[in-house]
């Protein structure tokens, strides 16, 4: 129950007191409808707060109507284990219609059993829509976006989240649930290319940075 408030409230606050935020290439975990624009890279570190050390790494990288992902999951368990995927750009967003991809994530399977972040290999559809709010609405309320999918294997079921920024404090917020968990993540721009974020995964506390770039 304690999963679901923390879920529902997070969410709420999205809903309620976001802005929208430029095209992702994943919520949390969950991947979402759109990929990064062409020449953007987008680096992300995590780690574990709970006394552990493990840790995990993805770089992804924007090429045309494709997205390129490499993850490493470290210290989780003996060994070591790195994934690769990639998602593909299906309909772009416009004002009637949502963004649409088609992906598989952990193409070789080596994260199923392995106790890391993914569950193993993913056939995946998402889809991601903004939402305008408007009228009689703060102005520190703009739009939110929100994200829905369907996958196999690792992502067996359907997922949803939603992300949007506090203006003009600059703080993201986002909620998902990843077919398994419900997840949360707070960041911060400290500089354009570079933030910083606090993340809820599978019940534990992981802090984080993230780095992106477009040439």
């Amino acid at each position: 129950m304690f999963r679901i408030f923390v879920f529902v409230t997070v969410a709420a606050v999205g809903f309620c007191i976001a802005a929208g935020t430029a095209n992702a290439d994943r919520v949390i975990l969950i991947p979402a409808g759109s990929t990064l624009s062409t020449g953007t890279i987008k680096a992300e570190y995590l780690a574990s707060s709970e006394g552990g050390d493990a840790k995990a790494y993805w770089v992804n990288l924007g090429l045309s109507r494709f997205e390129v992902e490499g993850a490493r999951f470290q210290d989780f368990g003996p060994d070591d284990v790195d994934a690769f995927g990639i998602q593909a750009s299906v309909i772009p967003e416009t004002s009637f219609t949502p963004a649409i991809a088609l992906g598989i994530r952990d193409i070789a399977d080596k994260t199923e059993g392995k106790g890391v972040l993914y569950k193993g290999q993913s056939l995946y559809l998402a889809v991601s829509k903004s939402v305008p709010v408007t009228g009689g609405v703060p102005l520190l309320i703009q739009d939110v976006k929100v994200h829905g999918g369907v996958g196999t294997g690792g992502l067996s079921g359907v997922f949803f989240g939603v992300e949007g920024s506090v203006v003009p404090l600059g703080i993201k917020l986002a909620a998902e649930y990843d077919t398994d968990n419900f997840n949360w993540a707070v960041s911060y721009s400290v500089i354009p290319v570079i933030g910083a974020k606090i993340v809820s995964l599978k019940d534990d506390i992981y802090y984080g940075a993230t780095f992106s770039i477009s040439f």
